[in-house]
């Protein structure tokens, strides 16, 4: 469930922190990162982050309504498979995806553009 939980967690993340965030940005350190990724890699986490999401959605209430762990189990694979096959589909592998998450909870700036990007994957 940690999985699936922590999806929403970060998407939550991104469309509501960035703003709490910026107050640390500007550091050098954070504007060296930024760099670490194009433009176009964060338009592919992004679109990535959405799907995650969609897929996080619709298996949430089925987790729930799981009548034991076993099944809850079974279901968690289930959405970890599908949102594998999601980052795969974009052409992420599940190390860069995570890497940039954990950049983008470190970084302000990168969080904000991603959010953009988010933005902008979810209005089409």
């Amino acid at each position: 469930m940690n999985r699936i939980i922590s999806s929403a967690a970060f998407a939550a993340l991104l469309a509501w922190a960035p703003a709490s965030l910026a107050q640390a940005a500007g550091s050098p350190a954070a504007a060296e990162e930024v760099q670490d990724y194009a433009d176009d890699d964060l338009k592919t986490f992004a679109n990535a982050l959405v799907e995650v999401s969609r897929i996080n959605d619709n298996y949430f209430p089925i987790y729930e309504a799981a009548r034991s762990p076993r099944e809850q189990e079974a279901i968690e694979l289930k959405a970890s498979e599908e949102m594998v096959r999601a980052l795969q589909n974009v052409g992420l592998t599940v190390g860069k995806y995570q890497q940039i998450m954990a950049r983008a909870r470190t970084n302000p700036e990168m969080a904000n553009r991603i959010n953009e990007h988010v933005k902008d994957a979810v209005n089409r």
